[in-house]
């Protein structure tokens, strides 16, 4: 690979100096590297480019900052197909390879083709009457898509159907579509089951249904998930991408959420598995 973009979190290299660290040191090692927009006041020395330019341009994409920022750069990347490798900022994230003290050596080993890559299955929305795009961008999820009560709202009502076969009307505070990379994420804070991220399912849960019995489920990621809105008493509900993109809904409409055709591919160049981190991150 001898072409890198680097993506970064601002947040956590508020100055770019490490941002810049790495740059050079990928030089130093003959990459040639370009960075994505934000950086032009700090990082003169190299080229900037928009997100999507820059995707079509690399060969992998660094990505410095922790799981939301890898979030945020996989649903542009898989519509590139461009592999990402993360490098952490903050607390121990599943998404990132490395932490901060090992990120060259891991980079060396990514430039020497000592690697493996995750393909991690992702999934996207149709909203009716939008067809397959708000916004002009495909409503696209890594962790999940979920559909969620306004912030004046007091429930909403919606009615499950998997293949088009109904399963039950729900008054909660939403329901959260996931796959098994957010099975970890908003699905297990609601009680959700936890998912191997190398199998290719969907759960869905519930939100603080107002239901005694209910519980989450699993379907085949060859299922399609419907969600038709009922009464929203009191504000708009949402659709929520991996909490981070907001496309707002309206009583009535239909929501299908299905397996995507692209996937997030993640370098991995530790032995490090996921139950592994599963134990780090609880403890």
């Amino acid at each position: 690979m001898k072409k890198a973009g680097i993506i970064t979190n601002l947040n956590k290299d508020a100055d770019a100096s490490y941002t810049i660290k790495v740059a050079d040191w990928l030089e130093s090692q003959g990459i040639e590297v370009a960075l994505a927009e934000g950086l032009e006041n700090t990082a003169l020395e190299y080229n900037i480019m928009e997100v999507d330019k820059l995707l079509s341009w690399c060969e992998f994409v660094v990505v410095l900052g922790g799981d939301g920022t890898i979030l945020r750069a996989a649903r542009s990347a898989s519509l590139y197909d461009v592999p990402v490798f993360g490098i952490n900022l903050g607390t121990l994230g599943y998404l990132t390879d490395v932490e901060r003290s090992e990120a060259f050596a891991a980079l060396g080993k990514v430039i020497r083709g000592e690697f493996k890559t995750e393909k991690r299955m992702m999934i996207e929305a149709e909203i009716s009457g939008q067809g397959y795009e708000s916004g002009g961008e495909r409503l696209i999820a890594l962790n999940d898509i979920c559909v969620l009560r306004g912030a004046v709202s007091k429930v909403i009502t919606l009615d499950l159907k998997v293949n088009d076969i109904f399963m039950d009307t729900y008054r909660a505070d939403g329901i959260i579509v996931a796959t098994p990379t957010g099975s970890t994420a908003y699905n297990l804070s609601a009680g959700g089951p936890i998912l191997k991220p190398d199998i290719e399912l969907i759960a869905i849960t519930p939100v603080c249904p107002h239901k005694i019995y209910s519980r989450s489920s699993v379907v085949s990621a060859e299922d399609v998930v419907s969600l038709e809105i009922g009464e929203c008493h009191g504000g708009e509900p949402i659709l929520s991408l991996d909490g981070q993109e907001y496309v707002n809904l309206e009583k009535g409409q239909m929501v299908k959420i299905y397996k995507s055709p692209v996937y997030t591919t993640l370098i991995r160049t530790n032995d490090l598995g996921f139950y592994d981190i599963l134990r780090r991150k609880f403890h």
